[in-house]
């Protein structure tokens, strides 16, 4: 992979490539900030679908309120 390729790097990502691509990928992005840069954001936007966020400063929950009041 001498030149950038992002539909390469999502095969990388989805683990889709054989073992010579791998290499050669990871080549490439030892070398190539903007490539290494391209794989950190897609991994990390992809991990966010797995994560739940909750809102900060949110009321409690009737459940947590029911449970602190009976203790």
């Amino acid at each position: 992979m001498s030149a950038c390729s992002f539909d390469r790097l999502l095969q990388l990502v989805d683990m889709k490539l054989d073992l010579d691509r791998q290499l050669e990928a990871y080549d490439h992005l030892d070398r190539c900030d903007i490539c290494r840069d391209a794989v950190y954001e897609v991994s990390r936007d992809r991990d966010e679908a797995f994560f739940i966020y909750r809102m900060h400063r949110a009321e409690p929950s009737i459940l947590q309120r029911s449970m602190i009041t009976t203790a």
